[in-house]
């Protein structure tokens, strides 16, 4: 039943706190469950509820969302918050996404050990440093877009396959040093100071998932309607979250490669993998959200083939998961994007590895760093 939005949450800040906000702003009243115990988490799981077991999950509208990123995006949507057409929102999420990633380092402060706290200030100090890319312009020629980034895969590899499946024809500028990346940032285009950056359509988008919404709503890969972009969010959050496990794993210290190894393949088989096999049951269901190819359903299959280049069998406890695999990668501009020669990226070898490092002053160990942030959606 409809009625005024149930947030479930524990009674504090973290990631429930900008949906207070944001309801807040919209005039929304809302009425909030506490959870006091791990029992309450617990019991919240069992109940089959929270999709990828995770909070913050809130009741609205008849559905009950999670991940933050997909309620946020729902709720400034419903109420006139998210601008008037699709550049508006690309702006938009650009800037929301570079005060989340300044809030995420504040909001696990707290819970830093003491001998890393100072670490944790200066970053955050570094990070403010940004605020004046919120009065910058940043418009540029249109034409094909522009994907500046390092020849590997990365955060860009997911904006490829969504521009290759939209039948979208772009070019790359790649940086092969840190003096290459430096000299990028010092030419003032790169918000941030971050990629990947996409000059596009007269702009230059920065933060992946905001470039990533802006080409599916642009090319009809983003649902009909609220409701289905809201789904579309969701599965699209969850994947981010696998895909991060697979991204970083590379990156593994010798010694915690096996152990890191199982843990995204546990998570995978157990947590991710199982809500996309339930969402393609339904009779007739080829497609993960509403009757025709999204965002959602080009992420799932890189996911899918990320996650067999780690384990070749690791969907054979998933039939509709298998059957879907095919189907999509018969699309016409996706066959083709998997075919050899095109501009999809092969997996990192030791040489790329070696070069990422010194592009982006990567350091052994970012795995078990990141699986931190991916777990908490606190």
């Amino acid at each position: 039943m409809a009625g005024k939005p149930i947030l479930h949450y524990f009674d504090g800040r973290g990631r429930m706190e900008p949906i207070r906000w944001l309801l807040a702003a919209a005039g929304e009243e809302f009425e909030e469950k506490l959870m006091k115990t791990p029992e309450d988490l617990k019991k919240l799981r069992n109940d089959g509820s929270l999709m990828f077991q995770q909070v913050p999950m809130v009741e609205i509208d008849g559905m009950t969302l999670v991940q933050t990123r997909a309620i946020l995006n729902y709720i400034a949507a419903k109420h006139n918050l998210y601008g008037k057409d699709i550049k508006e929102r690309a702006l938009i999420d650009i800037y929301s996404e570079g005060v989340a990633d300044l809030n995420e380092i504040i909001l696990h402060y707290p819970f830093l050990p003491p001998g890393d706290k100072d670490g944790s200030l200066t970053q955050i100090k570094e990070k403010s440093r940004n605020f004046p890319a919120f009065e910058k312009g940043f418009l540029v020629m249109a034409g094909k877009p522009v994907l500046h980034y390092f020849n590997g895969r990365g955060r860009m590899e997911s904006i490829r396959w969504l521009l290759a499946a939209a039948g979208v024809e772009f070019e790359e500028k790649f940086f092969e040093t840190r003096e290459e990346f430096e000299k990028l940032i010092q030419g003032g285009t790169l918000m941030y100071e971050r990629v990947p950056m996409v000059e596009m359509d007269g702009m230059n988008l920065v933060e992946s998932r905001a470039i990533l919404r802006y080409i599916a709503a642009k090319y009809g890969l983003y649902g009909r309607n609220l409701k289905e972009q809201a789904w579309i969010d969701m599965y699209v959050e969850g994947l981010r979250d696998l895909s991060d496990m697979i991204m970083y794993f590379p990156l593994s210290l010798p010694e915690e490669k096996e152990m890191n190894l199982e843990y995204i393949l546990q998570r995978a088989t157990m947590r991710f993998f199982p809500v996309y096999e339930k969402a393609l049951r339904d009779p007739g269901k080829d497609f993960l959200v509403g009757s025709q190819l999204s965002w959602a359903d080009i992420q799932l299959l890189e996911v899918i083939l990320m996650a067999e280049e780690c384990k070749p069998s690791v969907l054979s406890d998933f039939p509709l998961l298998q059957e879907f695999k095919v189907r999509i990668s018969h699309i016409p501009t996706i066959y083709k994007f998997l075919q050899p020669g095109s501009q999809r990226k092969p997996p990192l070898d030791e040489e790329s590895i070696k070069k990422v490092k010194k592009i982006f002053k990567f350091e052994n160990g970012m795995f078990l760093k990141n699986m931190s942030t991916i777990e908490a959606e606190y």
